[in-house]
């Protein structure tokens, strides 16, 4: 399942088979991509001429214009529903000096160093959590400035991994 915001309306996407859902009710659609990121859509009889503006895959939004008016659109899949559902959506914002566990989990590899100088993104090292390899990323810009994670080590939520 996804989940899409647009202003203020939010919708619940699934797929049953062969079948789309939206909100939990059969939604028929046809598709044709005409060039750039243009799409046209026919709905119910309807037709939407849609314009793919931006994409931000870092915040998971798409800025496009629906016949001439523009909408940002926010959508947020399984792993992320997930992440909200366990109150973890938070986890890794900006702003942040200490990376903490966002579930219990083994430590299988860390990937940085004290000292180390790492940008927002990099990948900070790999927490084992529900059989699943979750790779846990630098919240901002820093250098680490202290590391308690050690590979092989059971952690608990919100233990604090390290330091920027």
């Amino acid at each position: 399942m996804k989940k899409a915001q647009i202003g203020v309306n939010s919708y619940e996407i699934d797929q049953e088979q062969d079948q789309f859902l939206l909100n939990g009710q059969p939604f028929n659609f046809d598709l044709a991509q005409s060039g750039d990121g243009d799409l046209h859509f026919l709905v119910n009889h309807k037709s939407y001429q849609t314009k793919v503006l931006s994409v931000n895959k870092e915040e998971k939004t798409v800025n496009v214009k629906v016949n001439n008016t523009p909408y940002t659109v926010s959508v947020k899949d399984n792993l992320d529903l997930l992440l909200a559902k366990l109150g973890m959506e938070s986890v890794g914002q900006s702003g942040e000096k200490d990376v903490k566990a966002p579930m219990p989990g083994l430590i299988l590899d860390v990937l940085v160093a004290k000292g180390q100088e790492v940008k927002k993104g990099d990948h900070l090292l790999i927490l084992e959590a529900m059989k699943m390899e979750n790779v846990i990323k630098c919240p901002s810009d820093g250098v680490i400035s202290e590391l308690f994670a050690v590979k092989g080590e059971s952690v608990e939520k919100g233990k604090i991994l390290l330091s920027l």
